[in-house]
């Protein structure tokens, strides 16, 4: 004979790992979401990287003095390279790690999965693939602003990917709504 538990959730009541698994969608987000996302975290994050950039800028022209700076211009940049990642990771990577979703994806209600299994990536991966190869493009000179262009531009393709889904394997779709 044997004993069943009878404080165990029965299949009804049991539920995927919120923090791996999303709503199966297969609508794409639109272009004007995606571009209203990216336009909501770009201007959240241009709000409080500037201020930190330029007192970064200050600090190390006093520390060098004005005649240096030039020789430090990339150290500089640099430095204010690595505050803005941290602000990013500060705002949004709680959300990416757990939602695969910024700020901007959560305004416009659109989350980032995986392109085959639709499932949440493992928050290293999602930042190594699909954001920290083109922060580290964007200080190269010339051609920093060319490949974040062709990144972008590359949206407006039938599947709507942009270079950082397909080197990530990833999508951005549509939340699905409850009624």
């Amino acid at each position: 004979m044997s004993q069943s538990n009878p404080y165990a959730p029965t299949a009804e009541t049991m539920s995927a790992d919120p923090f791996t698994t999303v709503p199966q969608s297969t609508a794409l987000a639109t272009l004007g979401e995606r571009f209203l996302g990216a336009l909501i975290d770009g201007v959240i994050q241009l709000v409080l990287i500037i201020p930190f950039s330029f007192g970064i800028g200050f600090a190390f022209a006093a520390a060098v003095g004005v005649e240096g700076v030039e020789t430090y211009q990339y150290a500089i940049e640099a430095a204010g390279a690595l505050v803005g990642v941290a602000i990013f990771l500060a705002l949004n990577g709680y959300l990416l790690a757990s939602k695969g979703k910024t700020i901007g994806k959560v305004v416009m209600k659109t989350t980032i999965v995986h392109r085959d299994t639709e499932q949440l990536l493992p928050f290293w991966p999602l930042i190594g693939k699909r954001y920290a190869w083109l922060w580290a493009c964007s200080l190269i000179p010339i051609v920093g602003g060319v490949i974040p262009l062709i990144d972008a531009l590359l949206i407006f393709r039938s599947n709507r990917a942009c270079l950082h889904d397909d080197i990530a394997k990833t999508k951005v779709i549509k939340d699905q709504i409850l009624a």
